[in-house]
């Protein structure tokens, strides 16, 4: 843990000038070069008879004066800039205070004080944040990398931990085990309907219903992982 930070001024943890600079240009300029380069390998493949997807190639060939690749290189820089609102709209700016933890993604802020606070880890690419009854109080996608952010949160005596420290306590959910309670088996049947349908905003109230009835979840790829909450 930290020293004393009590008269530190707070931190802030967020995209560094060459990352927000990539953030905001990199998906638009990687449309224009994608714009300029598919016609010239999709005319080769065409050339030597690529057996693969041989009508698309064609169709991208197909693109052969300057300003039929100034339209596309115009389309996809547009997709490209819209990836990038979309990457800062998901993405999380983190303060780190002695008393209190801000996190800022798009317009929604989450405000924590330090006695809420009982373990802070990473999952993957994401910052998870649990209470003292190991129950969410945040997860998303921080615009910082995770050394900064174990750095910073140890510097301010946070207690972060290198991994979930209730990993071997999840369980594969299956339906109708009776393992569950039939409330709880309600709410992870209506979620995995809800992360089938890609509805994030669903599957998270979802979540919190299940904390309300004692119970963690969390996802691994096309399956939901479960277990009871536990009073540190």
């Amino acid at each position: 843990m930290g020293g004393d930070t009590s008269g530190r001024e707070p931190t802030v943890l967020a995209f560094s000038p060459a990352g927000r600079l990539l953030v905001l240009l990199g998906p638009a300029l990687a449309g224009v070069v994608l714009a300029v380069l598919a016609p010239i390998l999709a005319r080769w493949l065409v050339d030597v008879h690529f057996p693969v997807l041989g009508v698309v190639w064609r169709v991208v060939a197909s693109v052969d004066t300057w300003w039929k690749v100034a339209v596309q290189a115009a389309i996809l820089a547009v997709l490209g800039a819209l990836a990038s609102v979309e990457i800062l709209r998901r993405s999380t700016r983190v303060t780190v205070g002695a008393g209190e933890v801000r996190l800022e993604t798009g317009d929604r802020v989450v405000a924590l004080t330090r006695p809420q606070i009982d373990f802070v880890f990473m999952d993957g690419s994401f910052l998870v944040i649990l209470d003292r009854e190991s129950r969410q109080l945040f997860h998303g996608e921080p615009q910082a990398d995770s050394g900064p952010l174990e750095r910073t949160f140890t510097e301010y005596g946070y207690p972060w931990s290198d991994e979930d420290p209730f990993t071997g306590l999840y369980q594969p959910w299956v339906p109708e085990t009776g393992l569950l309670p039939v409330a709880v088996e309600a709410v992870l049947s209506a979620r995995a309907v809800a992360l089938r349908k890609k509805a994030a905003r669903e599957a998270a109230e979802l979540r919190d219903s299940l904390e309300k009835l004692g119970y963690a979840v969390r996802d691994d790829g096309g399956r939901q992982l479960w277990r009871p909450l536990v009073r540190s």
